[in-house]
């Protein structure tokens, strides 16, 4: 695995934001050597802004390519058959993949960003000993959210914990997926006791510890799904998760959006969310590429559409007729008619989640849209606890309550007196609405055991083919495998 210095590759890029997102500080460092540059607290500040940065191509990678368009929430066509997501859709890809290569290069990049901080920070004199705990919080956070990262879509990878050179770093072969979920584990339980509970100002935005916290129960909920089988740690999630809830409404706590449209605008960034990678538009390479990607590229928009519908796909029939009817989320999400620069209105599927037309004014391309993406919300929380009570003591009505109350703020019914398994179902049904086009459905579907099932009728219907379990990760990528010939193996069925 190549490794890069920080200082050499990059200019630190300080992006957390009031809530009008005007505050915006960049300092050069791409001169100075690692050994010149951790003298100061202020280096330290400057060098963790640079570990957030890393995940400016979180979202449009992980979220949406490999984990929407691998599912069946999305359909794309075979016009697109060079793109790189309609590989991963149709199930045609190859280690040579490039977006395989860039999920791989960002999140080992962050990892190192946050390994080099970690080595250095207990050396550089603090004024506030709380600023350097809350410091190293953030980066054992965020070096977990990689490792989640990398573990959800390679299966056993690489553990490394410190800095290393790139030629060390080919002594580093894959190690199972059950040690590297062991230190994600660790790693944000430590973080939890750092980091605060909120921040004001222009702090806003950074890791709390209700996002250590929810990602830890998250990180449990997954270990006890296929593959580990853990069955144990529902019961863990259920304790870690309940802390979270408890926060809700208290001053340093989380706020349940009235409606769900609320959530997805861009004022409302840092409000509702528990953590969110953060975006500024203004032409400044901060943007968030997500929204006009899947924009029909002659759709009646202000928004200059360069590249607009780069992805030749939408929302699939399947996610469609999912929604049940009177669901207020359906429309909020996606949409089925949309008018053209005519003024014809024409019929096409498109998602429109992240389409904020309140900020379109300040868009100056289609990857410069300033909104906010979530990455850990309180709604996928209150599912993961009530999936994780329901495994663990059937559907009690704890469980059914936060269910229903997400249902209620969409319009929908309750779903009281359900059996375990129905009330299985029920809960699947509610992420894949509630969280949809967030990166969730994927995931979930791997870990409950459900993939096959779901995805094989699916993708029998629109490409004639069927999965089998070795789908569920990718294969390491090719230029990975040809650094050193023998240090890693290859995941089953990409030989």
């Amino acid at each position: 695995m190549k490794t890069i210095n920080i200082i050499s590759a990059i200019l630190i890029v300080t992006i957390f934001a009031a809530c009008n997102k005007d505050f915006l500080d960049t300092v050069p460092i791409s001169n100075q050597s690692e050994s010149s540059f951790y003298k100061t607290e202020n280096d330290i500040v400057q060098a963790v802004s640079g570990v957030y940065n890393k995940l400016l191509t979180f979202p449009d990678i992980n979220n949406i390519y490999l984990s929407e368009c691998r599912s069946s929430n999305y359909y794309v066509d075979r016009q697109d058959a060079a793109r790189d997501y309609f590989s991963i859709s149709a199930f045609e890809l190859t280690p040579a993949l490039g977006t395989l290569q860039t999920a791989w290069t960002n999140d080992y990049e962050l990892i190192e960003r946050a390994n080099q901080v970690l080595d250095r920070i207990d050396n550089i004199s603090f004024t506030d000993t709380t600023k350097r705990s809350r410091l190293k919080g953030e980066c054992k956070f965020l070096r977990a959210l990689s490792y989640f990262e990398l573990v959800k879509v390679f299966g056993a990878v690489p553990l490394i914990d410190h800095n290393v050179s790139s030629t060390e770093s080919l002594n580093y072969p894959r190690v199972s997926a059950d040690t590297i979920y062991s230190f994600i584990i660790k790693e944000l339980t430590e973080a939890a006791v750092l980091l605060p509970n909120a921040y004001t100002g222009v702090d806003k935005g950074r890791a709390t510890k209700w996002a250590a916290l929810g990602l830890l129960g998250k990180a449990y909920l997954y270990t006890a799904g296929y593959p580990l089988m853990k069955t144990e740690n529902y019961g863990n999630a259920i304790s870690t998760l309940k802390q979270v809830l408890n926060a809700e409404n208290l001053a340093d706590g989380w706020k349940f959006a009235p409606t769900y449209a609320e959530i997805f605008k861009t004022s409302n960034d840092n409000k509702y969310y528990l953590f969110e990678v953060q975006y500024l538009s203004g032409g400044k390479g901060l943007g968030n590429p997500v929204p006009g990607e899947v924009i029909p590229l002659d759709m009646d928009t202000k928004i200059t559409p360069y590249g607009a519908y780069y992805m030749q796909g939408a929302p699939s029939n399947d996610l469609i007729s999912s929604f049940e009817a009177g669901d207020k989320r359906e429309f909020v999400i996606l949409d089925t008619i949309y008018r053209n620069k005519a003024g014809v209105k024409t019929k096409k599927n498109y998602f429109k989640k992240y389409l904020d037309s309140t900020a379109a004014a300040a868009i100056l391309s289609s990857s410069d849209w300033g909104i906010n993406f979530p990455l850990l919300r309180s709604e996928d929380v209150m599912l993961m606890y009530a999936e994780a009570v329901n495994e663990t003591s059937g559907p009690t009505a704890e469980a059914a309550g936060l269910v229903n109350r997400i249902r209620a703020r969409a319009g929908l019914g309750t779903v009281d007196g359900l059996s375990q398994s129905d009330f299985r179902l029920a809960i699947e049904r509610e992420r894949r609405h509630e969280l949809a086009w967030e990166g969730q459905y994927w995931g979930d579907l791997v870990r409950t055991g459900r993939c096959l099932d779901v995805m094989n009728p699916w993708l029998q219907l629109n490409y004639n083919i069927t999965m089998d379990k070795n789908g569920f990760i990718y294969p390491v990528p090719q230029s990975e495998m040809q650094i050193k010939p023998g240090l890693y193996y290859q995941n089953p069925g990409y030989n």
